[in-house]
């Protein structure tokens, strides 16, 4: 019987995977491809030898420092069969989640697409310093389809969140324009109101979606600096008087409490959107509590929570609700306008802010707690020195 030996598996593995499988050298030549990658982008295996690994994967060019990823390292020498020399090589990074990133894929034709791709260095062992003698590249293929399926329900979504202030402000203006002369002025005047009315919700989705692709593209501009937490909470309570309407609001923040690091502009819209969430899904004549303490040993950060008194969250939907348009479905919920991009955004501005945002939530009560790196005055001096 046939002894089953690791070059057996490996080519069987090789020829069957569905994803694309990709050896190249430390200068980030090609030096092996499985014909998965080769049919993605139109071209035979042979062919794909020997090109740079650039010219058909492209990473974020912000994130990403070309000759790290695709190899700066002339010193390894490769054999015809693509093999690197040494006797013993490892891959020092596991093929996780967390090491993959979207990448641009360009084909034979010039085409364009974005698929999941991960990229990991192998180095050799047999060196007392590890060198980097190739890398491993995975372009998950099969999740292509899931990323455009994405891609297409989030333009579907917004269609569906355009069209409706949309159709209320054409039926109101045509409504005015056929009949103006036959309204009195109180209809007139409510007919108008509707329409501006949509026209800020209109404005509000579009500044969100603004919003969006600011933060997804990294080009939301922070501008960091030590900040007063209880006098942005103060400045945003009384901006929003008017939503809080009936509702008690309750500011509890320690006196002396630490400074936080953060841009002032987003620190008030991550403040705004939570406010104005347990406001609206809270009844009126409930209470809402901002509180606020310094977290940690040495006080590296800074928590504050914002707490209403409303209708809950499932505990199966906690983990949709900081995904983009994801709202519950409930009858207090239906009722009240909302883009479904609040808390998308908000989740987005506390991580880009150095932090961390959790939930927690049961009937008649949920909390979502903030939190953001502490400025101390040492460190305020530090900064100011540098």
């Amino acid at each position: 019987m046939p002894v089953l030996n690791s070059d057996i598996i490996y080519q069987c593995l090789l020829e069957n995977l569905s994803d694309g499988l990709l050896i190249s050298s430390a200068d980030g030549c090609i030096q092996m491809s499985n014909q998965a990658f080769a049919n993605l982008i139109g071209c035979s295996t042979p062919e794909l030898k020997g090109k740079p690994l650039n010219q058909f994967i492209h990473f974020d060019e912000q994130e990403t420092d070309y000759d790290t990823v695709f190899g700066a390292n002339d010193d390894s020498v490769t054999d015809d069969n693509g093999k690197t020399d040494g006797a013993e090589a490892i891959i020092d990074s596991q093929l996780t989640p967390a090491n993959t990133k979207i990448a641009t894929i360009l084909n034979s034709s010039g085409l364009e697409s974005l698929m999941p791709v991960t990229h990991c260095p192998i180095y050799d062992q047999a060196t007392v310093k590890k060198e980097v003698i190739g890398y491993i590249t995975v372009v998950y293929i099969i999740q292509a389809d899931s990323l455009q399926q994405a891609q297409t329900e989030f333009v579907s979504t917004v269609s569906h969140e355009l069209r409706t202030p949309l159709t209320s402000i054409k039926g109101f203006a045509d409504t005015i324009l056929r009949s103006g002369d036959k309204l009195d002025p109180g209809q007139q005047r409510r007919y108008i109101g509707i329409i501006k009315d949509q026209a800020d919700r209109l404005t509000r989705l579009v500044e969100d979606l603004l919003a969006v692709s600011r933060l997804e593209s990294k080009k939301m501009q922070l501008t960091i600096r030590a900040i007063d937490l209880q006098e942005a909470i103060e400045r945003v309570a009384r901006n929003m008087a008017d939503k809080i309407g009936n509702h008690r609001l309750v500011i509890d923040v320690p006196a002396g409490l630490s400074h936080i690091w953060a841009d002032a502009d987003r620190l008030e819209q991550i403040l705004t959107n939570l406010i104005d969430n347990a406001v609206k899904y809270s009844s009126s004549g409930t209470t809402v509590t901002i509180a606020a303490h310094e977290q940690g040993k040495n006080a590296e950060m800074v928590q504050f929570s914002v707490t209403d008194q409303g209708v809950g969250i499932p505990a199966d939907h906690l983990s949709k609700i900081f995904t983009k348009f994801g709202r519950l479905d409930n009858p207090l919920v239906r009722q009240t306008e909302g883009t479904g991009l609040g808390l998308y955004i908000t989740r987005s501005l506390v991580l880009a802010l150095g932090g961390e945002i959790e939930v927690e939530s049961k009937p008649g009560q949920t909390a979502f707690t903030v939190q953001l790196p502490a400025a101390s005055l040492e460190g305020q001096a530090a900064r100011g020195r540098g």
